[in-house]
Formats: structure tokens, C-alpha cells, sequence
């Protein structure tokens, strides 16, 4: 080295080929872990900024609804400034207030006294159809109507069976496949009849089932009997349809009341239901043209209180997108509690048995090394496996008790793997003291090794709340349902019925949110609000995790 290049003293920093990689290598690292705490600031605050905008929508103020309403349809009107975003319930409520509005109006105006006069003369009328009089004469006209019809049909059908060979020529048949064509012809006909008298569907089904025998193997003489059987049978029909008149006309006569008395939208509501419900029987039973006139009269008397109710409130809908997340947080929250329970409890038995009772060796070797392999399994298919087990073989179907075992087996060699090093981590000479005095290894375990582990174990609890919580296909499999809008406890007729119910997720609502459904400007709003909800709540749980390990650590500091 010339004497120039020559550092001033002997302690001075030379530039070497190491030194440069050196160098180098620290530089990369460096901005390989900034790179890497850059992406996630910018997708925690991506989540964070986006979904704040849905929480504290509006003016700046918690959005309770999106907090604790079912998801809902999002209705949209108008447009630019002017729009305005309504879940399905307050919509619907907007809508019976401009109804409420418009029916004052109508009850203001000289129309509405000669409708009200008119409705109430049509009712009179139509309250003499399920009268005793008017009934014994239409059961009589039916009869008759019935038969008559019956006996036509059954004479084509004879007429065929009396001349095969005729009949063959007409239908382009062999002779041999005409009584087989004629037991079709029958059996089509009360196939058509259980349609058309469905009050009486399940009795002309057992009344086919009886003659299927004699229409099976059709002659003149079965179709005789048949016939005869089936005039005998339609007598039974108007008894039936006598009662189901009776019923629907005397719930649109106590409706008709009640909508005099209150006459508002609700009850007209009602009373228009009642009507649809009593014309439905009645034109089963009598047909479309019976007493028209009166009908045409009601129909003509009802359209002023239609009109009152019609109200147009356009909107632009969008499925799943409005309401809020409440089923989905209640959910998520169960779904962890119980699974961390269950992980918790087995887990730390194991460990026990791992770290101080299991003598070591292959089989030990062999145990851990498949637990270490456990944790290395993708959730899909911990998700198949508890479909398999616990919602098919067990018949557990998709429920709360069928996702805590399946979440809880996932992320048990989490918990398992973290509390045996806990558990080893205690000196030796705390087992020692305690077995010294007298006690049993299981009693030094429960006092001397467990609660100074106890902070270790929570730390492997907090591992296992960011797995179970943020797993998808477990829960899609074994818990959840898309459209689960009840809580877990509504509904129940014992109370064990609560572990068999399906839940809604908050990870698996963004899937349905994010994929399942058709996208908009409005989808992305409740995706990044259910992601920030999503992301509080699992840190609020291990936030309590980390709280009561401090906690522990300092009570048992050792």
C-alpha cells in the first residue's frame, strides 16, 4: 500500500471485501423488514380508513345500525347529492309513512264515503255465499256439475274399451295397448283432480290408491266400478270445502270489521288478504264464474283503498348490502370462546402429559413430530375433516357445537406445542420443593408447575384466537350459513337446541360479501366495515389474553 493510501492510525475502519457484504447484506435485510412493515401499515390502515367511513358513517357518530342489525337488502334513492341509502327495514318504514300519509288524504276526500258505502253493500252480498241456504244449493249444483263431467269422460273411456280394434285404428296402436292407454287416460285424470281440489288432494289420492288395482288392469266392467266409486266419492268433497268456506268467509267478515273500527292501511292490508285467501277456496270449489257479477262488484268497491295504498317509492336494491353485522360478531364470538375453551382444556393436558409424565423416546419423538406436522395442515382441510366427522357421522349438522370442536382441533397443536415449552421452562427445582414436602406429582404439578406456566399458555391462546377467528373454510363447512339473520338463542324449543344452531362469521360474511354475491359501488363499503369490525374484535380478544398473562406473570413472578 503506497504511503497515502496508509491509514493515519492503526485502529482505523478498513474497507475490506467482508466489510462490503457486509454492508450489503445489512442494507437488504434492512429494507426487506421496512418493505414488509411498510405492506402491512398499508393494509391495516387501507382497512382501518375504509372501514372507519362505514362505522362512523354520517356525521362522524357510531353507526349503530350497521352494528346491530341482520344484513339486509340496501334500497338506493335518488341520486348524486340528493341519495339516500335505506336498509330493507327502514325502507319499508319510510314507505308506510307516505302510505299513512296518502290513505289521510284519501280519508279527507267525498270519494272515500261513497267507496266505504259501496264496499259495505258488496259485503252483505258476498256474506250470504257461506250461508247454510246458499251452500246446500251450491253443494247441490256441484254434484251435478261434477257427475255429469265424470260421466263423460268415463263414456269416451268406455266407448274405447267396448271397440279395441277401432280404437287402435284411431289412436295408430296395436289392439293389445289400448286398455294400457285408457289406464293412463284414468290415472292422469286424478292426478289433474288432486290439483284442482286441493283440499281433498291427500283423500283422491287414496281413493286412486285403491282402484289402482282395477285401473291397472282396465276393462268395462272395472271402468263401471270406478266410476260408480268415484260419484260415490265426490260427495265428500263440498263437506270439506263447506268448512274451509265457512272459516275464510267469517275471517273476511271479522277483518272487514276490524278495518271499519280502525280503517287504517294495516288493517285494510289484512282484510285484502282475507279476501285473496277466501277466493282462492271459493274458486277451487265453484270455479271462475260463479256469481261473477257480485265478485266483479267487490273487486270494483276495493280499488279506491288500493289506490290509497299504492305508493311509488323507486329505489335501486342491492342484496347484502345494507343493514349491519350483528348475527355475524355474536357468531364470530362464540365460535372463538367455545373453540378456545375446548383447544385450551385438551391442549394443556397433553402438554401435562408430554412435559411430565411422558417418558422419552420413539413414541414421544413420533407424537410430537405429528403434532409439529398438525399445525403445518391448511384449514380446508380441517374444515373436511370435521364435515366428515362431526356434522355427518355425529349428526351434528352445521352448527355451533360442530365449529367449536372442528376450530378447536385446528389450532390445538398451536396450543399443545406452546404450553409444553411453558411447562418446561419451570426450574426443576420448583418439582423438587414440592415433591420434598410430601406432595404427589400430580398435586406439584396443580401447584407449583402449572400456575407459574399459566402466562405460556395464554401466549399460545393468543396465537389460537388469530387462527380460529380469521379461518374461513372450517366455519363454511361445520357452522356457518350465509343467510343466518337469528341469534344463536332465538327460536329455540329446548334450550340444548342453542349448540345445534348454524351461526353467521364475520370471515365468512366478507367471503359471501366479497365473492358470493353480485358486486357494486356499495359492496365494497360493507366488506371494508366488516373487515374493521373483524379486526378490533380480534384484537379486544387477545388484548384480554395479553391483560390477564401480564397479570399472571406478575402474581406468580419467579
Amino acid at each position: 500500500m503506497s504511503p497515502s493510501r496508509e491509514p493515519k492510525h492503526p485502529f482505523a475502519t478498513r474497507i475490506t471485501r467482508g466489510r462490503v457484504q457486509e454492508s450489503i447484506m445489512f442494507g437488504f435485510l434492512r429494507g426487506m423488514t421496512f418493505f414488509v412493515l411498510f405492506c402491512a401499515a398499508f393494509l391495516f390502515w387501507d382497512i382501518l380508513s375504509k372501514g372507519a367511513s362505514k362505522v362512523f358513517e354520517g356525521d362522524g357518530m357510531l353507526n349503530w345500525e350497521f352494528l346491530t342489525e341482520h344484513p339486509q337488502t340496501l334500497h338506493v334513492i335518488g341520486e348524486g347529492k340528493d341519495e339516500i341509502k335505506l336498509s330493507s327495514s327502514n325502507y319499508f318504514k319510510l314507505k308506510d309513512e307516505k302510505i299513512l300519509v296518502k290513505w289521510e288524504e284519501f280519508r279527507q276526500s267525498d270519494e272515500h264515503d261513497q267507496a266505504r258505502r259501496g264496499l259495505d253493500k258488496v259485503i252483505n252480498l258476498l256474506e250470504r255465499e257461506w250461508g247454510d241456504d246458499s251452500l246446500a244449493q251450491s253443494n247441490e249444483d256441484f254434484l251435478n256439475r261434477e257427475c255429469d263431467n265424470a260421466a263423460n269422460k268415463f263414456s269416451f273411456w268406455k266407448e274405447m274399451l267396448v271397440d279395441v280394434n277401432n280404437t287402435a285404428i284411431d289412436f295408430e296402436m296395436k289392439p293389445e295397448d289400448v286398455p294400457s292407454m285408457v289406464s293412463q287416460f284414468i290415472l292422469g285424470h286424478f292426478e289433474m283432480e288432486r290439483g284442482r281440489f286441493s283440499l281433498v288432494e291427500e283423500k283422491i289420492t287414496l281413493f286412486r290408491a285403491m282402484q289402482y288395482p282395477k285401473i291397472e288392469s282396465i276393462s268395462l266392467k272395472n271402468a263401471e266400478q270406478i266410476e260408480d266409486a268415484y260419484k260415490l266419492f265426490l260427495s265428500v268433497v263440498p263437506e270439506v270445502y263447506n268448512k274451509s268456506i265457512k272459516l275464510f268467509g267469517r275471517e273476511v267478515r271479522s277483518s272487514y270489521d276490524e278495518f271499519m273500527q280502525v280503517e287504517g292501511p294495516k288493517e285494510f292490508g289484512r282484510f285484502a288478504e282475507a279476501i285473496v285467501a277466501y277466493s282462492n277456496v271459493r274458486e277451487s270449489f265453484w270455479g271462475k264464474d260463479y256469481e261473477s257479477e257480485n265478485w266483479e262488484s267487490l273487486q270494483a268497491s276495493l280499488t279506491p283503498f288500493k289506490r290509497a295504498m299504492n305508493v311509488s317509492l323507486p329505489s335501486r336494491d342491492y342484496a347484502y348490502s345494507g343493514g349491519g353485522i350483528f348475527p355475524a360478531i355474536v357468531g364470530t364470538l362464540l365460535l372463538v370462546i367455545g373453540a378456545m375453551a375446548i383447544a385450551i382444556v385438551l391442549g394443556v393436558f397433553c402438554a401435562i402429559f408430554l412435559a411430565e409424565y411422558g417418558k422419552s423416546g420413539k413414541f414421544l419423538s413420533l407424537v410430537r413430530l405429528a403434532i409439529l406436522n398438525l399445525a403445518g395442515v391448511p384449514s380446508i382441510i380441517f374444515g373436511l375433516f370435521g364435515f366428515g366427522l362431526f356434522v355427518i357421522f355425529l349428526d351434528w349438522n352445521v352448527s355451533l357445537l360442530a365449529g367449536w370442536f372442528t376450530l378447536a382441533f385446528m389450532v390445538l397443536p398451536i396450543v399443545i406445542t406452546a404450553s409444553e415449552e411453558a411447562l418446561r421452562s419451570i426450574p426443576q427445582g420448583f418439582r423438587e420443593s414440592s415433591l420434598a414436602l410430601g406432595a404427589t406429582k400430580w398435586t406439584m404439578i396443580k401447584t407449583s408447575v402449572l400456575p407459574f406456566a399459566m402466562p405460556g399458555i395464554l401466549t399460545s391462546s393468543i396465537l389460537g384466537v388469530a387462527r380460529a377467528a380469521g379461518e374461513t373454510a372450517p366455519i363454511m363447512f361445520t357452522a356457518a350459513y350465509a343467510k343466518r339473520s337469528e341469534l344463536p338463542w332465538e327460536g329455540l324449543e329446548h334450550w340444548t337446541d342453542f349448540f345445534f344452531q348454524g351461526v353467521m362469521a364475520l370471515p365468512y360474511h366478507i367471503y359471501v360479501v366479497s365473492a358470493k354475491i353480485p358486486q357494486n359501488a356499495y359492496t365494497a363499503d360493507m366488506q371494508y366495515g366488516t373487515a374493521f369490525v373483524f379486526l378490533l374484535l380480534v384484537v379486544g380478544v387477545a388484548s384480554l389474553s395479553i391483560i390477564l398473562r401480564n397479570r399472571l406473570r406478575r402474581k406468580y413472578r419467579w
